[in-house]
């Protein structure tokens, strides 16, 4: 991100890390909460309990994506001021209010990918894991930066991170679904076995 933000100055740079470390503080905190869910999710598919396993995945999206719009609307509305606490250079905060913008406008989708990996980890999927851990800050985020620019300038730079976080939903929806039927199939053998048991 630095060296994307170089050829537009130090304001740029500066301004990049400011609004990294702000929505940092808020993705930590889903964090932290995936970090609750996952001994739940754990726990229950050991047991072969798929079905509570949806449903505190589901819960904890729902929650987590409240959270985050919440923090999204304040820090849109509340961009600039936001910005000044860290830098008080009028450039700095021109450019930060802009990114923060650009990040608040996506940020909402951090939940759904954040939960998702975690339960990938959790379940023992390891590739669509590693895809998933990857993909934000890496397998999307540094093309974009590297291709945005070319065609947008410094705003490129600023929208990066979200149109990263565009691309990291569409290929987490994608695993989700595929992982889901896989649960599903798994779901169904054992409610088999069990009936075949029974008997």
């Amino acid at each position: 991100l630095n060296i994307a933000a170089n050829p537009y100055g130090d304001a740029a740079i500066a301004a990049m890390s400011v609004v990294s470390r702000i929505t940092m503080f808020a993705n930590s905190a889903v964090i932290g909460f995936g970090q609750g869910f996952q001994p739940v999710c754990g726990f229950n598919y050991g047991a072969r309990r798929y079905d509570r396993v949806k449903e505190a995945f589901w819960f904890c999206v729902k929650f987590s994506t409240v959270f985050l719009l919440f923090v999204s609307v304040l820090g849109a509305v509340f961009a600039e001021p936001l910005v000044a606490v860290f830098r008080s250079d009028p450039e700095v905060i021109a450019i930060g209010r802009v990114a923060l913008w650009c990040q608040c406008a996506t940020f909402a989708l951090s939940g759904w990918i954040t939960l998702n990996n975690m339960m990938m980890q959790t379940i023992g999927k390891t590739l669509p894991a590693t895809v998933l851990a990857a993909s934000r800050q890496g397998l999307f985020f540094i093309p974009a930066l590297l291709i945005l620019p070319a065609f947008l300038d410094l705003f490129g730079i600023q929208m990066a991170q979200a149109a990263a976080d565009v691309c990291t939903f569409a290929i987490t929806t994608v695993i989700y679904l595929h992982v889901m039927e896989q649960m599903d199939h798994e779901m169904y053998n054992h409610a088999a076995a069990e009936r075949m048991s029974g008997k």
